[in-house]
């Protein structure tokens, strides 16, 4: 019979190459890792680039929304950083271990890139009820959203803390979690591109500019809800389907700054297509005289004295031009409209407010 020292000998010259065998490939873990961080880099510099273009375009806006985009540049900072450290932890000290980095505790930035992310879609998600406010009137939608947008951040938070006790190969016991959370996002994602889309849909006037503007704004609450929703359905299914690699992560890197970057397109795209710079309305005047003399008249041809006298005296014509000038949906200017045109009704002008 085999002697307890050669059995444990045999165990522990074997163990590797079993384990290695099960091993899942670099290029799903670190891999997949380092691309979701060039990605969610790439994301995070269009963000920056439409934080910047917000506070020059939009210095009148209301201070609670300069506060909110603030806030969301801030916490993709600190998501950006705890991205990073992960990716330190995985790809630079655990380098080429990949028995280390399954077995090892999941780090605790990645917990951070979890709470962060959460944290940031459900802020997103009550603006985007506030829309649905503003466009409604119907304050039961604004507390939907923000009762399932806080329901999906309770569970994440949960998971979050709980994942940082297991490591990354144990982590396929919290699939639940994560999946419920992901879904109830998704759902509550579709849930405000439809509803939007009803209530703008029901303020079309038939008129050609207010349809071009109605239609457009329905297609990118759409898109935008169908993008974040699709993102979320996919991290949720690829954890379930492969929870022992970094796939489903390197996804959720970049579900975290899609939602910010919806938020600030939709502020930055508050213009009206073609007019409009910098601020909610402007209107200018100008006047331009013109001036004219009679013309000569041959000395032989009989005139009146004071038809000669009206005649030479300076002719000063005032043209005077007003221009409306609208640039976001909060101020829809209702001035002069062209002859083909009558003025639009005040349900109109609400469907922009937001």
């Amino acid at each position: 019979m085999m002697s307890i020292a050669q059995a444990l000998f045999t165990f522990a010259v074997c163990f590797p190459y079993a384990r290695a065998a099960e091993l899942p490939s670099k290029s799903t873990t670190v891999g997949a890792l380092l691309v979701g961080w060039g990605l969610s880099m790439l994301i995070f510099g269009i963000l920056c680039l439409q934080t910047w273009l917000y506070f020059s375009r939009y210095v009148t806006d209301s201070p609670w929304i300069k506060v909110l985009v603030s806030l969301l540049w801030v916490l993709e900072v600190g998501h950006q950083l705890a991205i990073g450290h992960a990716c330190w932890r995985y790809l630079v000290v655990d380098y080429g271990s990949l028995i280390a980095i399954l077995t090892e505790k999941t780090v605790a930035s990645l917990g951070a890139v979890v709470i962060l992310g959460v944290i940031v879609g459900t802020m997103v998600k009550i603006f985007l009820g506030w829309r649905i406010y503003k466009v409604s009137g119907r304050y039961e939608w604004i507390v939907i959203v923000s009762l399932l947008a806080l329901a999906q951040m309770a569970l994440g938070i949960a998971f979050a803390v709980q994942s940082v006790t297991l490591t990354v190969d144990r982590l396929v016991i919290l699939t639940t979690l994560p999946t419920i959370a992901l879904s109830l996002g998704a759902a509550t994602d579709v849930i405000i591109a439809l509803v939007l889309s009803f209530y703008l849909h029901t303020m079309r006037t038939g008129y050609q500019r207010s349809e071009r503007l109605i239609d457009k704004l329905i297609i990118f609450s759409v898109n935008t809800g169908a993008l974040t929703s699709a993102f979320s359905l996919s991290v949720a299914i690829l954890f379930r389907l492969m929870p022992d690699n970094f796939v489903f992560i390197s996804i959720y890197f970049l579900v975290c700054k899609l939602y910010s970057n919806s938020c600030l397109a939709t502020l930055n795209s508050r213009r009206v297509s073609g007019r409009g710079r910098d601020h909610e309305s402007r209107s200018y005047s100008s006047s331009h005289a013109l001036s004219f003399r009679a013309p000569h008249r041959a000395s032989n041809v009989p005139v009146n004295v004071a038809a000669i006298k009206q005649a030479q005296s300076v002719i000063c014509i005032g043209v005077h031009h007003e221009t409306e000038i609208a640039q976001d949906h909060e101020s829809i200017p209702s001035g002069r409209m062209s002859n083909q045109e009558v003025e639009r009704p005040d349900k109109y002008d609400q469907s922009a407010s937001w």
